[in-house]
């Protein structure tokens, strides 16, 4: 049960972080140039931090971060694309 929750944890913390970066970067570029930076930001951001940890960690900081920002990748870039198109739900 506490890794459902900590995965849970780990994917709503990764979409937050993806889409309302996304989202504020918008004001400046293109929907779909604005998720992609975003996901660039992210990784950079969260991969300079692996740096501080001590190597026994870094796996499970990479499961926790890495993993659900892929799993999410597909979500923002779709989300993006229908933005740039003018599709309303």
């Amino acid at each position: 049960m506490n890794g459902f929750v900590f995965a849970l944890f780990a994917l709503g913390y990764s979409g937050g972080v993806l889409f309302w970066l996304a989202h504020a970067l918008k004001k400046m570029f293109p929907p779909m140039r604005a998720a992609l930076t975003a996901f660039a930001i992210s990784v950079t951001v969260h991969g300079v931090t692996m740096f501080f940890l001590e190597p026994q960690h870094v796996l499970a900081a990479l499961g926790f971060w890495g993993v659900p920002h892929l799993i999410l990748l597909p979500a923002l870039l779709y989300s993006a694309w229908r933005e740039s198109k003018g599709v309303r739900s």
